[in-house]
């Protein structure tokens, strides 16, 4: 199997190819209720699906993901941001994109 190396939540590890959401969870003892937040580039992605695969989706060409959970911190900008609120919302599809925070358009 294929894997690539991504930062997740401040740890650099492999990932495998056809690795989900529910697996990063497991491997990192993240909460029930955590959704995984995606940054490739100046795109933000909020993953609704989790037990697809990653690399069918824009989130699985991302660098850096994050977790984001109910009583969890908003340690930065992007986990901070009302977009994130509204794809929460308003989940239309496996993942919901957007502009990243902060970026100049």
């Amino acid at each position: 199997m294929e894997t690539r190396w991504a930062t997740v939540d401040g740890v650099h590890m492999q990932l495998p190819t056809e690795c989900t959401v529910e697996d990063l969870r497991e491997a990192l003892t993240k909460p029930r209720d955590a959704v995984l937040i995606a940054v490739t580039g100046d795109l933000v992605s909020v993953v609704h699906d989790e037990d697809a695969p990653l690399s069918g989706m824009v989130a699985g060409c991302a660098d850096e993901y994050y977790f984001r959970w109910e009583d969890g911190p908003d340690r930065n900008e992007i986990l901070d941001a009302p977009e994130l609120d509204r794809a929460l919302a308003e989940p239309a599809s496996s993942e919901t994109t957007f502009q990243r925070p902060g970026i100049d358009r």
